[in-house]
């Protein structure tokens, strides 16, 4: 029997972090973290409590490659790829909300509220608004690892809120609702460094 080491480390559990309008990285280069998993550049924010897990989607659309002299393909291109994030976020602050739905948002002071609950924030939604776009990033700590922590980091470099927010309001349970980035491909970046980036610190 072959001698193997298995490096548990790498088997990966653990919460992920959310953060929007992260910096977009160089071409070829790695979004910067601290120690701790938070992103040093950019303007980053905090997308609050997670319930459940962070999905990250990366797919490529290949299309086989047929010649009729061969029974089998012979090559396959890429025809297509998507990137995305999604998870359930858990704090019903409208300035978050705004992030994954992309209304117009305002905050400020109407005194005709009760005293005391005057502040408000709101969004708004009707027209044809443009589509708020910024960088995204998830980061998960590896287990095992400390002084410094060592982190799962993934970014789509131009990202949008799937426009679909449900809230339900219920005695029962706290409310969430379903944050979902789905990543554009910046034109004018070079291939294959456009759309997104999964790195490891190891």
């Amino acid at each position: 029997m072959a001698v193997v080491t298995y490096n548990l480390p790498d088997i990966h559990q653990g919460p992920a972090w959310l953060w929007y309008n992260v910096a977009l990285p160089a071409i070829g280069e790695r979004l910067l973290i601290s120690a701790t998993g938070e992103p040093t550049q950019g303007s980053p924010v905090f997308m609050g409590a997670i319930e459940g897990a962070t999905k990250i989607t990366m797919k490529r659309t290949l299309e086989e490659v047929k010649m009729d002299q061969k029974t089998a393909p012979v090559d396959v291109i890429i025809t297509a790829e998507e990137a995305d994030v999604s998870c359930i976020l858990k704090q019903s602050q409208l300035a978050l909300l705004a992030k994954v739905f992309g209304p117009t948002y305002a905050s400020g002071t109407d005194t005709g509220l009760p005293a005391g609950a005057q502040a408000y924030e709101e969004i708004a939604q009707g027209g044809l608004v443009t589509i708020p776009q910024a960088p995204v990033a998830v980061i998960s700590p590896r287990r095992g690892f400390s002084s410094p922590g060592k982190h799962f980091v993934f970014v789509l470099y131009k990202a949008f809120g799937i426009a679909t927010v449900e809230l339900n309001w219920t005695r029962t349970k706290e409310t969430t609702y379903t944050a979902h980035f789905k990543g554009l491909s910046i034109a004018d970046r070079a291939w294959p460094d456009d759309l997104c980036k999964l790195y490891i610190q190891s």
